[in-house]
Formats: C-alpha cells, structure tokens, sequence
C-alpha cells in the first residue's frame, strides 16, 4: 500500500463531489493539464498496487539565476464575488436530539457553593434525565454560571516562571485550587474535567440545553477567524474557577492573620501563561510543567496551615474513575492520566518535549515577531494558530497534545493559550484599528454550518454566557481594554494603564514587543525578510500530520527524530482524536522565518542570488502523516513556496518594523521538486481537494502606510 494512498483514494471521492457554493479563480487562471492527466492516471491505479516513494531530499541540479516573480497587483473586477457577508445561524433549541451515542458522564448536578447556581431572570431551571440515553437533558435552559472570571480588583496574569518565584503565596493557592478542580467530581461543569471537555472529548453539551449537536467534534473554533477571540471566554471560566477554589480554600486557613494572608493570595490568582517565545527561557517546557509532584503549604483538618508534598496538577491531570474515560475513544478510554511523549508503558518523557521546543526557538520567536507585523486582524490569528499548533504537536509527542479532542486535559494546554490570548491582547493594543471580519465559517459541536456560512463578530461563541445571559461575541472582546473589565491583564497589557490613554498602551506595548521579540532588528534601515509558505488542504489526510522543514546540519532519521538538528519549523494539522477522520476542507497555511537559518550559516547578507541557490539546493522536507512518511507526489494540495519581503525598520523602540514590498516569490527554488510551486497561481489561488481553488489571500497586497 502506498504511503498516502488512503489519502488519495479519499481525495478522488472528494474530486467527484459538487462545488456548489465555492469560489474559483478568476478568468486569466487555467488549470494544468499535465495535473488534471496525473490525476486521472492515479484514479486507475488498483489499491493493492505497490509503489515505492524516496523521501523528498532537493538535490543539486547546477546553477539557475533566481526568478523574482513579484506578486502583481490585484484587480479587484477580476475576484470572484463573494456576495452577501450573511451568516447562517443555527438556534441551539432547536429539538431533542433523536439519537446520541451513549455515555457514562454523570447526571449533572449542579453544585450549591458559590459562584454557581445563577439563573437569569425568566429561566425555567428544572431539569430530567432522558431514557433513551444516558447523557442529560433539560426540559427548558438548564442552571448556568456566567463566565465573568474573578470578582476582585484587576491582576495581572504572569509568567509561570515569574508567578513561582515573585509571588509565591499566590502560586501556593493557584496549585492547591488546580488540585481542587482536578479531583472534583465530572459532574461538576467547573472542574477540570468539564471544562477540558469543552474543547472536545467526551463531546456533550456544556451548560446547555436541547440543540442540534454535531457530536463528531468539540466546541473550539480551530482553522476560524475566531480561534483567539473563542478560547478567551475559555480561558477566563477556568481563571474563574481557580479564582473561586483558591478563595474557598484560604477561608479554611486559621489563625485569622493567616486567612487573611491567604485570602489576599487568593484574590490574586489568575492564569499564568507559558511564554514559548521568550528570548530567556528559549520555548523550553517550564521546570514545574515536569515535576510530578510539588510542596504546598495547605490547611490541615483544624485550619492550621501545614507544608505537604502533593501530586502536581501542573504535570498531570489524573482521571477520577473508568467512567470519565469510558466515552473516549480508542485507546484513550484505557489512558487514566495525561502524558507527554509517553513511552510503549505510558510513562511521560516531559524532557524530550522541552528539548523538541528549544530546537524549534529560532524560527519560532521570529515568527512570533512577524505575527505583529500583520496587516489584518485574521491574518494575525492564522499566523498565532500556525505557531500554536506545531506547538501542540511538538509538545505532545502521541500524548493528549498530539490530538484536538483531548488536548485539553493536559494541564500545559491552558499555560499554553493563555499565552495565546496574551498575544491577542499585545496585538489589540498596538493595531486599535484591526479586527475580526468576516471568513468562511468552521463548525463546531453546537454550530453545524451550511456551506457559505461566515463567521464574523457578531457570531456566537458558545458555549459562554455573559452576566445578562446573553452568548458571549468577538465584539464584546474588543477593544483591549475589554480584558480589564475581566479582572486581568498581562505584563505588556498591564492593568496599571486602565487609566492611560490608547495611544499610551500602543507605545508601551510596542516597546515590549520590540525588547522580547525583536533581537533580531536591523537599526536603522530595510532589510529582506524570508519566508517558506507551508500550505495544504487540511481535509486532504485524516487524522494528524506534519510537513517539516530542515536546513544545513539535519537528523540522519527525521521519521524517528523529526525536531532534531537542523530543523527549522512545521505546519502542524492536529488529529480531531481519530487517525481515519478528516477535517473540514479548508487550505491552511504557515509561514516559516528563514532568516535566523541563514544567518547561522554564512547567508544573513549574501545577495538574493546566493541565497536563493542556496535555499534550493539545502532545504529538505519532510511529511509524517500519523505517525507514518508520506510524501508530496501523493498528494493533491500540499505546496511549499519560498518567498521575501522588505521591511523597514526605523530603530525606534515604540515603533514596529513594517512592509514596504509586496511578497517575491522564488520560483526557481521550488519549481523543480514535488510539493514546490511552479507559478503564482498555486500560491494566490491554493487548490482544494475537490479541484477548486480559494480566493487569494486577502493579505498578498496589503502594504501597511506608516504615518
């Protein structure tokens, strides 16, 4: 069987289907013959034929001088229409579901202690259990907590790192309420359990009442304009929740000098964030991540306080009983604990993680760089997604990360996001004017969207309830400040600035942005900023996969060490839980900094001719398709694209670099190799699985006009 031949069976099932509703490309596009000829001659191919694939290793094949194709620019008559930017709403009352698969999760029962048990004005609250399946339903809305975060002043959320060492009372009570939420009951729809179920697995509703559900996947909004503004209000109902554990918790502390001591930490406790990208700590897993277990001063059964050594909920989250895992899929319904790089005995191997994110820090910080740098608010959220899921996948390594269904059980994921959502916020306060607009829609678990459904501000992020009860929105997010009325805010979005103007929070942030992540900078003057475009569809394989990207020094095996030397960066499609299921058809796409790789070996100031002969008989790439080689010659949709740009950078530390090219593609570097574009049109309008192409990215032209 070839490699990806699963995947090209199922890509020729997919070509035959209708493409109703999907844009082409414009008139002066034609499709290749010789492509549409290779594609019918795979469609004959009988399954059992065997073919034999060599990894894509580019070869030397003499010297070509360097074709700079410039990216022309778009006449706007010659897009496709796109219509009405309407969305399609899907109520979520609207009928009991028929049929549901079964389930073990306990009848919910909502607890009496604070902050839970709020019900809105007018709301029915009784509820029953359904016969015909175990899973709860509710004769009308069920009870519900609005997700509000912490109820004291507003707190800064701090670097794990930092939290541990500056405020240690805080971090004591931040530990002891993660325990608490960890071993709450499942049927509690604040601990750990629900809360992680949130995102996927064991896919059930979530404070919810009767809908049409799509019980294939979770609530996340991954590969969507909204995939930062929807894991916000997630976050913050954790934050939440620690918030309440944490005060619950110091109440019990005696004498009253202690309580109070510890009733202040609680007070104080807020996520803390994981920052991959810091220049310091160089994306290695934060030492307290690996510790399975660590000392905590905690009441004994009089109030005293006491010094303990416990099971660190940092490390692992352990599952309470073989019937919170007993709805999980194969074979995480035979897994009692969280794991990272677990080996054949399902020990964790957290040491190989954090070696596995150093490599990848490079890349990695100057990619966290350009992100800032983005012209849209959309492409600001693709390019933190792209960053976010190789980070998922180089963290997991076949553990929980690895797979978007149970990724958030995983105690690391949420230090993860919050960094994710901290970036959001940097990126809100230097780019006021940048927000969500409206993008094909992705469906989740309590929306099913109809083809040419958009998503946009105003779309539903469920399941998250305001105060009012109404659904929290992506323009409730915005602007920034937004997050200070949530009680947080970050060390570069501080909440000392509530009082400062937005001209003031954009200088302040910028600076911060420049001193973390731009070590790099070039003062004063334009430089050439290069990149690698990793793009496929990503309903062309199921379950999980990667394309890696490898310069100078690189593994001898990269199937069995894929983050190993020379490895440069990834586009990372994490599996939805199940190796035979696939995606929503959607192009996703990476772009991968190239200059701190050049720069390490000789080419930081050669003349584009030099390094594009360079990059072309250097650069290797590598697919692992669920744990598997696959190869470019068997797919459809997956392409790589060398390209550069100039940015101009005037030096000034409250000012970030910015475009002042269009994008040159490289086509001589890729135009000989599988996988490597041979023209613009397979970059501008990307190939789907069903033979269509996409509209072109809606950033190629943007050039941002520094005032």
């Amino acid at each position: 069987m070839v490699s990806c031949n699963w995947a090209t069976t199922a890509l020729l099932a997919l070509l035959s289907v209708s493409s109703t509703g999907v844009h082409a490309a414009p008139k002066p596009y034609k499709a290749d013959p010789d492509q549409i000829k290779e594609k019918r001659q795979i469609q004959t191919l009988a399954s059992d034929i065997q073919v034999s694939r060599v990894p894509i290793t580019l070869a030397t094949i003499g010297t070509i001088g360097p074709t700079f194709t410039r990216v022309p620019t778009l006449n706007t008559n010659t897009l496709p229409t796109l219509g009405t930017l309407s969305a399609t709403r899907i109520p979520v009352t609207l009928q009991t579901l028929q049929t549901a698969p079964s389930s073990t999760l306990p009848v919910y029962t909502p607890p009496t202690t604070p902050p839970y048990g709020y019900t809105p004005p007018g709301t029915t609250t009784t509820s029953r259990t359904t016969t015909t399946s175990s899973r709860t339903s509710s004769s009308a809305t069920p009870i519900y907590t609005p997700v509000t975060g912490a109820n004291t002043t507003c707190y800064n959320r701090l670097k794990i790192d930092v939290l541990q060492k500056s405020d240690p009372d805080q971090f004591n009570m931040f530990v002891l309420a993660w325990q608490k939420i960890q071993t709450s009951p499942d049927s509690d729809p604040f601990s750990h359990y629900q809360l992680s179920g949130i995102h996927g697995a064991p896919f059930i509703p979530w404070q919810m009442g009767p809908g049409s559900y799509d019980y294939s996947r979770g609530y996340c909004t991954h590969g969507s304009a909204l995939f930062t503004t929807w894991h916000r209000p997630y976050l913050l109902a954790l934050e939440q929740a620690l918030f309440h554990a944490a005060v619950a918790i110091a109440n019990q502390f005696t004498p009253t000098s202690v309580r109070t001591q510890y009733l202040n930490a609680a007070g104080r406790v807020r996520l803390p964030y994981w920052d991959w990208s810091d220049p310091v700590t160089q994306s290695y897993l934060p030492p307290i991540t690996m510790q399975q277990t660590v000392t905590v001063t905690r009441p004994d059964g009089s109030g005293n306080p006491v010094t303990a050594t416990i099971a660190n909920p940092l490390f692992a989250y352990n599952f309470l009983s073989s019937s919170s895992i007993a709805p999980f899929g194969a074979p995480w319904n035979s897994r009692f604990s969280t794991r990272r790089y677990p080996d054949s005995s399902w020990n964790d191997h957290s040491n190989l993680a954090s070696s596995a994110m150093q490599s990848g820090f490079s890349s990695r910080v100057t990619n966290t760089y350009n992100a800032f740098l983005s012209t849209t608010y959309n492409l600001f959220s693709n390019r933190v997604e792209s960053i976010h899921d190789s980070i998922h996948g180089t963290v997991g390594g076949g553990g929980q990360m690895n797979y978007i269904a149970y990724s958030a059980f995983d105690p690391i994921f949420w230090l993860h996001h919050c960094n994710v959502d901290r970036l959001m916020a940097m990126f809100q306060a230097t780019s006021p004017g940048l927000f969500v607009t409206p993008a094909s829609a992705v469906g989740t678990f309590a929306r099913p969207v109809p083809p040419n459904t958009i998503d946009d501000v105003n779309t539903d992020l469920f399941p998250f309830r305001r105060a009012d009860g109404s659904w929290y929105k992506s323009s409730h997010l915005n602007p920034v400040s937004t997050i200070w009325g949530m009680r947080y805010g970050y060390p570069e979005v501080p909440c000392s600035y509530q009082t400062r103007t937005p001209a003031e929070l954009d200088t302040f942030t910028t600076n911060q942005i420049n001193k973390l992540y731009g070590g790099g900078r070039t003062l004063p003057g334009t430089s050439r900023e290069w990149n690698v475009r990793l793009l496929i569809d990503q309903a062309e394989i199921p379950g999980g996969y990667d394309i890696y990207v490898y310069g100078g020094t690189r593994p001898q095996d990269p199937y069995s060490d894929p983050y190993g030397k020379g490895y440069i960066g990834s586009l990372s499609s994490m599996s939805m839980g199940s190796v035979d299921q696939y995606k929503q058809s959607r192009i996703r796409f990476v772009d991968i900094s190239l200059n701190s790789y050049l720069k390490e070996y000789g080419y930081g100031e050669a003349d584009p001719y030099k390094i594009t002969d360079y990059i072309r008989r250097d650069l290797t790439y590598t697919i692992i398709a669920n744990g598997k080689p696959c190869y470019f010659q068997d797919l459809y949709t997956a392409k790589y694209a060398v390209y550069s740009r100039d940015v101009y950078d005037s030096g000034k530390d409250d000012v970030l670099p910015y475009y002042t090219s269009d994008p040159y593609y490289h086509t001589n570097v890729t135009e000989g190799y599988p996988g490597g574009i041979k023209s613009l049109e397979e970059i501008l309008y990307p190939v789907k699985v069903d033979g269509t192409r996409e509209v072109p990215w809606p950033e190629v032209n943007s050039t941002r006009i520094q005032g």
